[in-house]
């Protein structure tokens, strides 16, 4: 629920008088207008995160799955939004870069900031190559992977971690109380379960993994591979590159895909 602009500064303004001081708030006022239309309410205004449904509850199957979709739907196209954000301004600097323009600090400081984001070695020149890798982990996850990935690893929002700690893709840590411990951890092993605030920070997190993480290297060549050529990037072809997210190996890619196909999430991507 998005809340609604604050006009208290409108109170007390003598619209017919216009004093000195009513017309200063109104001119004030109507530039603050005049920017929030340029940029639009989203961008100013905080999202209340609603509070995540308690999906075991909804008997029916059917029922359950569309609930669980329409909740995490949303925190998907934020990520991705942000991303191709950052995507675009790379490509504006990348562009600039190669006609020979100045880059200006502000710019230059931008893409140290995403380098470090993206987990990347700082570069005291720029070259194409800083360019490239950026955009090749700077870019989207197709929201029918990232739905199906999230039931497969949360029984549906079911799950202990679910419920406990927003962990929405069983992403662990190996801090003591860094997380939740599982019931059934080997006797030895420290991991436990990443607790998150909320689930959109752990949505968050899985897009950094895919992103940065060596183990989907094939995952981001699959993506980098479709931008080249032009093409759309898909949840079912980028499942290709998840073999090392489960111990499970390729069959873990399979009921990825089977999930994608049987609740038709490519009509999302």
């Amino acid at each position: 629920m998005k809340r609604k602009p604050n006009l208290k500064w409108l109170r007390g303004v003598d619209w017919e008088k216009g004093s000195q001081g009513d017309l200063a708030v109104l001119i004030a006022g109507a530039c603050l207008l005049l920017i929030i239309a340029s940029i639009g309410f989203d961008s100013l205004l905080e999202e209340e995160e609603k509070p995540m449904p308690d999906f075991a509850l909804i008997e029916n199957i059917s029922e359950r799955k569309s609930a669980f979709f329409e909740y995490m739907l949303p925190f998907v196209e934020e990520a991705n939004y942000e991303i191709l954000k950052q995507r675009d301004e790379i490509k504006r600097i990348q562009s600039a870069f190669q006609r020979g323009a100045r880059i200006s600090r502000r710019d230059r400081a931008r893409i140290d900031e995403l380098l470090e984001e993206y987990k990347f070695d700082p570069v005291e020149e720029l070259s194409e190559e800083t360019f490239r890798h950026l955009l090749t982990r700077a870019d989207e996850i197709p929201p029918s992977l990232a739905l199906s990935q999230a039931a497969l690893e949360s029984a549906w929002g079911t799950s202990r971690f679910a419920k406990e700690g927003f962990n929405l893709f069983g992403m662990w840590c190996y801090e003591p109380g860094c997380g939740v411990v599982p019931n059934r951890r080997p006797k030895g092993k420290t991991y436990e379960v990443v607790r998150y605030e909320s689930p959109r920070d752990s949505f968050l997190a899985y897009f950094r993994n895919l992103n940065t993480n060596r183990y989907y290297l094939e995952m981001r060549a699959i993506r980098r591979a479709h931008r080249n050529q032009d093409l759309a990037v898909s949840g079912i072809d980028l499942a290709e590159g998840l073999d090392r997210y489960s111990q499970e190996g390729y069959r873990y890619i399979s009921k990825v895909r089977s999930l994608i196909h049987s609740n038709q999430l490519t009509r999302l991507d």
